[in-house]
């Protein structure tokens, strides 16, 4: 979270007097954040949902997946992509990720099957992922392309919002997004189809809230993962700064990657710059000593810093239901154990993408913040200048 006050306060505060906190109703925080998020992003449909988590798997029974398919992750990313595969009724592929930190367009060419169905780009700390070489792999193959902007929420590639370039989008907008609603998310997607699928899975009742959509091909059983009004009315005061957030931190990152490369660093590749969130600035090293060893520098004159491979269930070799093929609470209703899965089915190991470890592990990450002043960059500058000298 970058900032929050007294605008959603008040905004809060005006919804609670008005008395009208349920989701539907005509006017309400909901769907005008929905709107105005669909014209952000450039898509007609948006659905709002409880979390990114949520979003995700909306987003696949929005597509069709389900038993039978395979679906492409890449191998860093929350483990949250991996179970809304398993929650579908699918089978997660894990696949390489290249020095962009973001999945290989080339891997994903490389794990395909005659099952894959569809493959999910995630767009990791805010950084896009190759979508030309994603999307041009997908039409070859014939791929549904589910976009995870959940850690890039407002960000870009090549002139286009993350989340309209593939057949539907899902963000995320808890506590630790670029905008925030403490916890709450988003589907989105050009395909009125998609939508309206989506938003059984979203909520069971959606049809019943909005006689139009009375159809009986729509009125499977669904969940609900419904937004409140409280989230849409803190969102709405929220998306009003985050485009200046954006282009804030995106110049602070431009400026600190050009004192590092003259200092003798490597970044990491930007697929682009002048349209990504710029919430991250990263390095990559020759080994992985050479990288913790900058980090620890960095440290010492308080500028924080990470390596991708210590960030826990970002990284697949943590994602313990997965690598256990543990797909849900009782067995007659697991993935991995399904017959319509029997040639879907795929061993996991520690192993399996290697490439992305090594990456991980010779990776430093350094976080912007839209608050930066001029100061605080002077020294984050010659933190990396000094760091990148031991």
């Amino acid at each position: 979270m970058y900032r929050i006050g007294e605008a959603e306060v008040a905004r809060v505060r005006k919804l609670i007097e008005s008395g009208r906190m349920f989701r539907y109703g005509k006017g309400g925080e909901c769907d005008r954040f929905e709107r105005d998020w669909g014209k952000h992003v450039g898509v007609p449909y948006v659905r709002m949902t409880r979390s990114g988590t949520g979003a995700l798997y909306t987003a696949l029974v929005g597509l069709g997946v389900g038993p039978g398919d395979q679906v492409v992750v890449p191998s860093y990313t929350y483990m949250a992509t991996a179970l809304a595969v398993v929650g579908a009724g699918a089978i997660p592929v894990i696949a390489d990720v290249d020095e962009s930190l973001t999945l290989s367009a080339k891997d994903l060419e490389r794990r395909i099957t005659p099952h894959t169905r569809a493959v999910i780009p995630v767009h990791m700390v805010g950084l896009p992922c190759d979508m030309k070489g994603i999307m041009r792999v997908a039409r070859r193959h014939k791929l549904l392309v589910l976009e995870d902007a959940c850690q890039a929420v407002g960000g870009g590639y090549a002139g286009k919002k993350l989340g309209a370039i593939g057949h539907a989008g899902a963000f995320s907008f808890n506590f630790f997004k670029n905008i925030t609603c403490g916890e709450g998310g988003a589907v989105v997607s050009k395909s009125r189809a998609v939508f309206d699928r989506a938003s059984v899975a979203i909520d069971c009742c959606s049809y019943y809230w909005n006689p139009e959509e009375q159809r009986e091909d729509l009125q499977f059983a669904g969940h609900n993962f419904r937004a409140s009004e409280f989230e849409g009315a803190i969102l709405n005061a929220q998306l009003r700064r985050l485009e200046g957030i954006l282009q804030r931190m995106r110049g602070h990152k431009k400026e600190l990657l050009q004192v590092g490369e003259e200092a003798g660093l490597k970044s990491i590749r930007n697929n682009s710059l002048d349209f990504e969130c710029g919430t991250h600035l990263g390095f990559i090293f020759g080994t992985e000593p050479e990288a913790r060893e900058f980090s620890l520098r960095l440290g010492e004159r308080e500028v924080g810093s990470f390596l991708p491979m210590d960030t826990g269930r970002h990284v697949y070799t943590r994602w313990d239901p997965i690598m256990r093929r543990q797909g849900a609470h009782h067995a007659a209703l697991d993935p991995f154990k399904l017959a319509a899965n029997r040639k879907c089915r795929i061993k996991y190991s520690h192993d399996m993408c290697q490439d992305s470890l090594d990456i991980l592990n010779r990776s430093v990450l350094i976080s912007m913040h839209p608050d930066n002043k001029r100061a605080r960059l002077r020294e984050m500058g010659k933190a990396i200048e000094a760091a990148a000298a031991a």
